[in-house]
C-alpha cells in the first residue's frame, strides 16, 4: 500500500442529448407504430444502440471499474490496519507450545535452538529453527544473536501473547478483553493502581494478567508508569490523572459516572 495520493478523474454523468440521437429516437418512435417494423427496429437497436446508450454502457463500465477499485482499496487499507498472520507445520508447533509452556507472560527468559528443540521433540533440529525464523518474520518473537550459528536466544513479544492466546489457552477472552476487565477493575479502586493489588483482583495468574497489563499500558503515558526494573510485572504502579481515567472509561464503554465489576489470522493446524 503505498502513501502517495492517486490521481482519479470524476466520472462524468452518460450523455443523453447527443445530436446523432435527436432524429434518429423520433423516427424509431414513429416507425414503431408500423405493423412488423417495431421487431426490425428492437433488431437494430441490439446491434447499433443509439450514443445515449453507448455513452451509458460507457459510464456503467466506469462506475463498475471505479468501484472497485475502492474496494481493493479498502482490503489494503484494513490488511495494514488489522494485519493477520497465518502459520503452518512446524510453525503453528511451536507457536502453540511456546505459548502453553510456563511463563510470566512477558518476554522472559530467552530459549536457545536446544530449548526449543525440547519443546518439540519430534520435530527435525532444522525445522525448529526455521519455525522460529519463521515466528521471527511475523514479529511474534525477538531473536538475539552472539557469536556462533546457534549462538541464538528467542523471546516472546506483546504481539505473540494479543495474536496467540485467545486460539490456544482456552480463557474464553481475547487479551483486548482482558485489558478491558483491568480498566473496570482500576476504576472501581484507586488502591489497585498499585499492580500487585490490580493483579490479585483480577484472580489471574501471571501468565494471563501480564499481557493484558500490557495491553492496557498503552493508553496511559509513560510518565505516570512507575519505571522501576523488577521482575514481577510490566509496571509496578500506576499514577493516574483524570485524563487518563477517562481513556478508561472511553475503553471500557462505560458511562463516566458508572463503573462495572469484572488478539498471525488465526494460526492454521
Amino acid at each position: 500500500m503505498t502513501d502517495e495520493p492517486r490521481e482519479q478523474r470524476p466520472i462524468a454523468p452518460p450523455d443523453t442529448k447527443h445530436p446523432d440521437d435527436r432524429a434518429r429516437v423520433p423516427l424509431e418512435a414513429a416507425l414503431g407504430i408500423i405493423p412488423g417494423v417495431s421487431s426490425l427496429l428492437k433488431l437494430v437497436g441490439e446491434f447499433m444502440p443509439t450514443q445515449a446508450q453507448k455513452s451509458r454502457s460507457k459510464w456503467e463500465s466506469a462506475i463498475s471499474a471505479r468501484t472497485n477499485e475502492h474496494a481493493d482499496r479498502l482490503d489494503e487499507q484494513d490488511q495494514a490496519l488489522n494485519p493477520t498472520t497465518t502459520l503452518t507445520g512446524p510453525s503453528v508447533q511451536l507457536a502453540v507450545a511456546l505459548a502453553r509452556a510456563p511463563g510470566d507472560g512477558m518476554a522472559g527468559r530467552g530459549r536457545m535452538l536446544a530449548d526449543l528443540c525440547a519443546l518439540l521433540p519430534d520435530v527435525e533440529r532444522k525445522a525448529v529453527e526455521q519455525a522460529g525464523f519463521e515466528l521471527k518474520s511475523h514479529g511474534l518473537v525477538t531473536i538475539d544473536r552472539a557469536i556462533g550459528r546457534d549462538n541464538w536466544w528467542l523471546r516472546l513479544t506483546q504481539k505473540f501473547y494479543e495474536q496467540l492466546d485467545h486460539q490456544v489457552m482456552g480463557w474464553g477472552s481475547s487479551t483486548a478483553e482482558d485489558a478491558r476487565v483491568l480498566a473496570k477493575l482500576l476504576l472501581e479502586d484507586e488502591t489497585r493502581e498499585w499492580t500487585p493489588t490490580l493483579h490479585a483482583a483480577s484472580g489471574w495468574e501471571p501468565r494471563r494478567f501480564n499481557p493484558a497489563f500490557s495491553a492496557l499500558l498503552r493508553l496511559i503515558p509513560d510518565e505516570r508508569v512507575s519505571g522501576e526494573v523488577q521482575p514481577d510485572y510490566p509496571a509496578q504502579s500506576l499514577c493516574l490523572l483524570p485524563e487518563d481515567r477517562a481513556k478508561l472509561q472511553k475503553l471500557i464503554g462505560c458511562p463516566r459516572d458508572t463503573t462495572t465489576s469484572g488478539s498471525a489470522a488465526p494460526a492454521e493446524r
